[in-house]
Formats: structure tokens, C-alpha cells, sequence
């Protein structure tokens, strides 16, 4: 008897439609896979297991026949659910170990320490993609009506308008995507968000694709100081903002305060991050912590996410600028990085990264004249929140965020004040150029009722 044998009797015997709901064909050997198409005809037609009898009539081929008639005399106590957890343990091993033999046959004599590490987070990716590895779901009998209260603090506000965020938040398992066209601010959004959660407390994990990590450093500390970021990228600040950046700076690590007291001593912003970085450690759990790769993949992420959410970093978002450049692989897609089966797979994949280590995932994605989503519509599918940028002038010193789809909630428009010499967007409400016309012809009763 084997496990596949055993765990076909009793799905049929017990008629359990639950558990063969779970089976996938790639899960049993070669030789029971005509067996289970023809299972899955007849729960596909009739919506319900067939028994033996019904296969009898049903199995024409006598190879077949001889094989379900081995299956029934089997005798089998074991629990379906329990045969299935087996028979997927005992898949995934084997697919592991020809996965690594033919990893070490081709690839590891040449490959470099990162090139092998990411093959092997790749091996991991690939084969969560052909077993579901989801935690069974709690009985009705256990389940909570509320969340706990260490998961209410996951809960992430956008930061970018305070009347949005008393209205909502989002949970540490949602995937929010925002969608922009080029120069529309969508990388901006990504360091308010980033610097929101740092300011919190918490870290955020930002990966970037385009701006490399001193550019993404630049943003947020413009952000987080108010000095001109044009003026933190050519370095040429006051002494007052110097002061500014340096505590901002500072602030990263732990105990700065005897460094940065020297340095209103010798002002040398240098020797400040000369003496911090030499003499101090970075917060463990609050961090900007910025991973630049001009060819990210999914295993890249997955990777670092590995070390990072799991150790003692408490992190509060991770940003993913932007979904449409993420690779799933280093392999070549026969349609190219932006075939649309490609992206909405990515997708899939961060909302299933945002499920696993519970944290929201945060990441624009690029938009047409239209306002649809580019290459793939369908990449908004796995989101649980998406919105599209309105750009405005730039003297009207506003952004506004359309919503698109809201999984909880009810959907809106908000639109907040923008600081472009800083890049702080919000968190104060604003007035579109079209809402102030809209009011010049108001009476006031009906501007107080707004």
C-alpha cells in the first residue's frame, strides 16, 4: 500500500469533497493521474465524489479498471487529511532534492555567493508555486470576532492625509498598490509612507529598482527635516538645516548624543557618520532599511525578507518601488519582463509575502492615458487597495489620490497639500483647482455646509 493508493480509498469511501478539493494531480505518481482526471470530471459535473461504482461504469481503459480495483480492496483507517499532509511532504521532498541535484549538476561551479543564493531562494519560490502551503483555517468554534491587540499595532496609516487615516488603516496582511504616470510622484509616495512608519517607530523595508539607497535617504530626510531636498542632493544646506539633517541622521543609531554634541563642536558632517557608523549601532528594530537592485527578483526579496522580518527589526511596511520592473526570476520570460502573465504573478506573489510575514506591502504601479493599469490589469486583482495619482501644476502644491478598489471599506477620493521642495505630501486636506472654481460660486451657507 502506498500513500497515494490510501488516500484515494478514503476520499471516495468518505466521500470527502473538502479534502479532494485540496489534492492537485502533480501531488501523486505518474500512473494514478488518469484515475484522478476522471475523479475530477465526474466532482466537476455532478459536484460531488463519485463512488467506486460510478467509476466502474466510468473506466473504460482495463489498465485503469485493474488499478481502481486494487485501490477499493485496500484497507485503510487513516484520516483523508492527514493521507494528504503525507503524500504533499513526500512530493515536496522529492521535488527539493531534484531541484538541488540539478542545480549543483549545472549551475554551482561557476555561479558567485549571491548568484547561488538567490538560485536557491528560487528553487524555494518554485516550489511554493506548486504546493499550497497555507495555515488550515481556524475553526469557527476558536475563531476571534476581533483582532488582538498586537496586531491592531501593525495596522498602517498612509500618513499622507489625517482625515483618510481616522477613517481607515490598513491590516498587516493587505497589499496597497498606487498607479502613476511617469513623473506623477508614485516613488514620492513611497518615502512618505517609509518615513511615516520610521517615525512611528518602526522600519520600513524599502526595495528600489530605479533610485539607488542614497537618493531613496536623500527623499525621506527632505521629508522627515523640511529642508529643500534640492538642497540635500547638492549639499548645500545652512547651519541650521546642517543641524537638522545631522540629528536626523543621528537619530538612527543607538545613543548619538555624545557624537552629535561634537559635532555642533567641529560642524563636519563627515566625521559625524564616520564616528556613528564606527562607534554605534544602528536601532534594532527602527530602520530605513533600503535595498537597492537594478534587476529585483521575487527570491531577492523573499531573501532579505528572511533575515529581516524575522529577526528583532519591527517592521512596519514593506515598500516595493515598483511592481511593473520586479522580476519573478532570473530566467528570461518568453514575452519579456513585461508579458502580463509575468506581472500578475509578481503581484500574486507580494500579496502572498504580505499574508506570510504580516506586513503590508506598499507598491506603485505605472498607469496609461486611460488611467488603467499598463501591461496588466490584472496585476490589481491580488491588491486589496489600489489608487491612481491626479497630477496638478505644480503651483497648486497638491496630490490627489483617486481609490479604485477598497477590499474593506468603502472607496473615495482624498486629496492632501504637497510640498515639492520638500516632498512631504500632506497630511493637511486640500481643495482641488476645480473644487476652488466650484466654491467661488457658493454662497457661504454652502461653503460651511462643506
Amino acid at each position: 500500500m502506498n500513500i497515494a493508493s490510501a488516500l484515494i480509498k478514503q476520499i471516495i469511501v468518505l466521500q470527502d469533497s473538502d479534502t479532494w478539493s485540496y489534492l492537485r494531480k502533480h501531488y501523486l505518481p505518474n500512473e494514478y493521474h488518469t484515475i484522478f482526471s476522471i475523479i475530477d470530471g465526474h466532482s466537476q459535473k455532478y459536484h460531488t465524489v463519485p463512488t467506486f461504482e460510478d467509476l466502474k461504469f466510468e473506466i473504460r481503459d482495463s489498465a485503469t479498471q485493474e488499478k481502481l480495483l486494487a485501490i477499493e480492496a485496500l484497507e485503510v483507517e487513516a484520516e483523508p487529511s492527514m493521507l494528504l499532509q503525507y503524500l504533499k511532504n513526500e512530493y515536496t521532498q522529492k521535488e527539493i532534492l531534484y531541484s538541488l541535484e540539478k542545480y549543483i549538476d549545472h549551475s554551482i561551479s561557476f555561479e558567485d555567493a549571491e548568484e547561488s543564493v538567490s538560485h536557491l531562494h528560487q528553487i524555494v519560490l518554485d516550489i511554493e508555486e506548486k504546493v499550497e502551503l497555507e495555515q488550515p483555517q481556524e475553526s469557527m468554534q476558536r475563531i476571534s470576532l476581533f483582532p488582538a491587540e498586537e496586531e491592531l499595532e501593525k495596522y498602517l496609516p498612509l500618513g499622507m492625509n489625517s482625515a483618510f487615516d481616522e477613517e481607515f488603516k490598513f491590516s498587516p496582511r493587505d497589499l496597497i498598490l498606487v498607479g502613476g504616470r511617469r513623473g506623477a510622484g508614485k516613488s514620492i509616495t513611497c518615502c512618505n509612507i517609509a518615513n511615516t512608519v520610521y517615525e512611528s517607530g518602526k522600519s520600513a523595508i524599502y526595495f528600489t529598482i530605479e533610485m539607488d539607497s542614497r537618493e531613496i535617504l536623500q527623499r525621506c530626510c527632505s521629508i522627515a527635516t523640511g529642508v529643500p531636498h534640492e538642497r540635500i542632493r547638492k549639499r548645500n544646506l545652512s547651519v541650521t538645516e546642517w543641524e537638522l539633517v545631522a540629528a536626523w541622521w543621528a537619530n538612527r543609531f543607538v545613543n548619538p548624543e555624545e557624537k552629535l554634541n561634537l559635532y555642533k563642536e567641529h560642524r563636519d558632517f563627515d566625521r559625524l557618520h564616520y564616528d556613528l557608523k564606527t562607534n554605534c549601532e544602528l536601532l534594532p528594530t527602527q530602520q530605513l532599511d533600503v535595498v537597492y537592485d537594478a534587476s529585483l527578483t521575487l527570491s531577492k526579496i523573499r531573501a532579505e525578507l528572511d533575515k529581516k522580518v524575522k529577526s528583532s527589526m519591527d517592521v512596519g511596511v514593506i515598500i516595493v518601488d515598483y511592481i511593473n520592473q520586479v522580476k519573478r526570476s532570473n530566467l528570461p520570460s518568453r514575452a519579456g519582463q513585461y508579458d502580463w502573465t509575468e506581472q500578475i504573478e509578481v503581484s500574486k506573489a507580494l500579496k502572498s509575502m504580505a499574508q506570510e510575514y504580516e506586513v503590508p506591502v506598499y507598491s506603485p504601479y505605472q498607469i496609461d492615458a486611460t488611467g488603467e493599469a499598463r501591461f496588466a490589469k490584472g496585476i490589481l486583482d491580488a491588491a486589496d487597495a489600489a489608487f491612481t495619482i491626479d497630477t496638478w501644476r505644480t503651483e497648486d502644491a497638491i496630490m490627489t489620490f483617486n481609490c479604485t478598489k477598497m477590499r474593506s471599506g468603502k472607496m473615495g477620493t482624498f486629496t492632501s497639500t504637497m510640498n515639492w521642495e520638500t516632498l512631504k505630501i500632506g497630511p493637511e486636506s486640500a481643495l482641488t483647482p476645480d473644487e476652488k472654481e466650484e466654491n467661488e460660486h457658493k454662497t457661504g451657507e454652502e461653503i460651511n455646509d462643506i
